[in-house]
């Protein structure tokens, strides 16, 4: 598929081939999880710059983050002709601490933090000898030249276009956050959250969290929640969470101001995720929460 490209006789050098692939992948769901891992499929597009064809019966390439390997992804028995090549079955494990110890464990956690919080966040897949079993130089030789792209959404099920849109340089204040918008009680000092899930056949858990709400820049109020609560797929709303209101500050006279109407949070979280039997502690920062105020 890509080993002739490398060989041929025109000006074309080896990496040149291989960052014309211009991986796409859509249609993201959660088929599996351990305690460590979490395995998705995904529908990939891929183009093939060679005028070679091939039929592949086992690829196994890595992904990693800041050269760390995080996990595989794995596709079995597709063909590749040449031109673009649509809705290639490709199943991706995702297990930094059994590929990469604590350190990979770290790198993995302050990935899918920054991911969740629509930070702009980018994997690279790389070959290795046992990419192809059957041609482990080939593997070697390859894993010369990684490719870099930015990590793909988790949305509802779609077919995945030639040319998906992305902007590397959106603001994530700009784009559309976990939390989509919030009602603040002064009375009750309590808040109920609309979560929208970025999963759309799986349920996850939120199992902690310690929240603090900001009004540019100001504190409003921290929020300690201890007891589990499940985001099913598309909008939800939380539990009755508590508001520790942060009394005599800028950001909750803000709040106060704001009563029968709304304003524009921001908010930082420390939140413990549970997908399956994966487990993990995250960070999230959403800007730009629309928050009802009520007695």
């Amino acid at each position: 598929m890509i080993g002739p490209a490398i060989g041929h006789g025109n000006d074309d050098h080896g990496g040149d081939s291989i960052s014309k692939l211009s991986p796409k992948f859509g249609n993201l769901s959660i088929i599996g999880t351990s305690p460590s891992s979490i395995t998705l499929q995904a529908y990939a597009n891929i183009t093939n710059p060679t005028n070679y064809s091939a039929t592949v019966p086992y690829v196994n390439i890595n992904i990693l983050a800041n050269g760390t390997v995080l996990g595989q992804a794995i596709a079995r028995d597709i063909y590749i002709h040449p031109g673009n090549n649509t809705n290639l079955v490709v199943t991706a494990v995702w297990d930094p601490y059994t590929n990469s110890g604590a350190k990979g464990k770290e790198i993995g956690k302050e990935l899918i933090s920054q991911y969740v919080s629509r930070y702009n966040t980018s994997i690279t897949i790389q070959t290795h000898a046992g990419t192809i079993p059957a041609q482990p130089v080939l593997g070697t030789l390859l894993s010369r030249f990684p490719i870099t792209f930015p990590m793909p959404s988790l949305s509802a099920p779609h077919e995945p276009a030639d040319s998906e849109p992305t902007d590397p340089d959106a603001d994530p204040d700009e784009s559309p956050h976990f939390i989509r918008n919030a009602i603040m009680h002064l009375i009750s000092s309590s808040a109920i959250f609309t979560l929208a899930s970025p999963f759309s056949t799986t349920t996850m858990y939120i199992t902690n969290l310690n929240a603090t709400a900001y009004h540019d820049g100001n504190p409003s109020g921290k929020i300690f929640y201890d007891l589990p609560f499940a985001v099913p797929p598309g909008l939800s709303d939380t539990p009755r969470l508590p508001v520790d209101w942060s009394l005599g500050s800028v950001g909750y006279d803000a709040i106060k101001k704001a009563l029968g109407g709304t304003l524009k949070l921001s908010a930082f979280a420390h939140v413990g995720v549970r997908i399956g039997q994966w487990r993990e502690e995250l960070w999230y920062r959403g800007g730009s929460i629309g928050a009802h105020v009520r007695l």
